[in-house]
């Protein structure tokens, strides 16, 4: 195999495709990355057994076509420090060397032991943005559970229904939804769902960087794929059973309704974390009659109070969530977004939701009587002697 190839272009497609490979895989034919060359272009592709990568580039200068694996950390520095435009690469089976200013030769290993390299082969997928892909794992990956006993909790729920793919992340105490559209390519179960891991999401978000493209997804049962322009990426699945996260969300019926003046609002959420933390991470909001008050208050970090005017014209409502998972939510959907946050009680879940589809539910932990505006209306705040 002999290619001359600019290197800049090799360069950023290798360090994507070596960000696959572990350097402490068991398999030691797993730390390279395997090339192909064609005539016209060249092929990448790593793997860990979980996740795999694909990526074809142009080569118009393909001398003889062939096959090699290259050390993904020595030819990513390599690729990273020369300056000239143009590199050489070419191999015999037995060495690898890499021509520019500089000459760098080494041993290969035999491709034929690296596993073979897969296609997008699906007749039946659903297609979408990869700016909307992104947004979704953005949206959700923050509320995954690691440390739960429940194994499904530690990941993302795909779940295609109806025309809309709905990824859903969950830790017990808080729900993240985002609902993209999707279109059906060939034929496709009316309901599909899968698991994803968090690292096979993050690995996605850096692929998909050119948000207009269209993206080819599939669930299968054991994996999900994407396909986009020339990037193939695949992982493996978590195993488990997911919540019933539809369920959770329609637990909220004929809720209240208070669009929220989100830079106002972020701003005193900011500002309340200052004087909260794991031990204390309690903020309570108070509503009523045009105005919201955000407070919190912590035995060694001191107190914190806010108030601005709110579109809520109704009886006095006091909240009590913690400000970690308000301060991620916010995170997620900026300032500028138009979010509604919809309650019943102080007992009940807390959504938020946005017009584009995504939807944030968060329990309420428990008021503790030390309330700014009307500490006497335990009734008016729903509050309860009960744990």
């Amino acid at each position: 195999m002999k290619i001359i190839c600019k290197r800049e272009l090799l360069a950023n497609s290798f360090g994507m495709t070596g960000g696959i490979v572990k350097a402490q895989s068991p398999k030691p034919i797993l730390r390279n990355v395997k090339m192909e060359a064609y005539p016209g272009e060249i092929v990448l592709f790593a793997t860990d057994m979980e996740v795999g990568l694909r990526i074809t580039l142009p080569c118009e200068q393909v001398l003889e076509p062939g096959c090699v694996v290259l050390p993904a950390d020595r030819v990513a520095l390599i690729l990273k420090e020369s300056r000239e435009e143009f590199l050489t690469i070419e191999s015999d089976g037995n060495k690898t060397i890499i021509t520019g200013e500089s000459r760098f030769v080494f041993a290969t290993e035999d491709p034929e032991e690296f596993p073979g390299t897969p296609v997008f082969s699906e007749e039946n997928f659903l297609v979408t943005k990869a700016r909307y892909i992104r947004e979704a794992i953005r949206r959700t990956i923050f509320a995954t559970d690691n440390e739960s006993g429940r194994y499904a909790l530690g990941g993302v729920f795909m779940d295609y229904k109806e025309n809309f793919l709905n990824f859903v992340a969950t830790d017990g105490r808080r729900m993240a939804v985002q609902q993209i559209d999707a279109s059906v390519h060939g034929v496709y179960p009316e309901q599909k769902t899968a698991i994803a891991t968090p690292r096979s999401l993050m690995i996605a978000d850096r692929l998909l960087i050119h948000g207009d493209a269209d993206v080819s997804f599939a669930l299968q049962d054991n994996c999900f794929m994407i396909q986009s322009e020339n990037i193939f990426f695949y992982s493996s699945l978590l195993e488990g059973r997911f919540p019933e996260w539809r369920v959770g969300i329609s637990q909220l019926r004929d809720p209240k309704v208070l669009p929220l003046p989100m830079e106002l609002f972020s701003q005193a959420i900011r500002l309340a974390a200052i004087v909260t933390d794991k031990t204390f991470p309690g903020v309570i909001l108070e509503f009523g009659e045009g105005r919201m008050t955000v407070s919190s208050s912590h035995v060694d970090r001191g107190e914190m109070e806010r108030s601005f005017p709110v579109d809520y014209p109704d009886a006095y409502m006091a909240l009590k969530l913690n400000e970690e998972y308000i301060s991620a939510f916010l995170r997620a959907v900026g300032d500028q977004a138009a979010v509604k946050m919809n309650f019943v009680d102080a007992r009940t879940g807390v959504l938020f939701e946005t017009e584009d589809g995504y939807r944030y539910l968060v329990m309420p932990m428990q008021l503790d009587g030390k309330l700014r505006k009307h500490p006497e209306t335990k009734e008016a705040a729903g509050e309860s002697d009960e744990p």
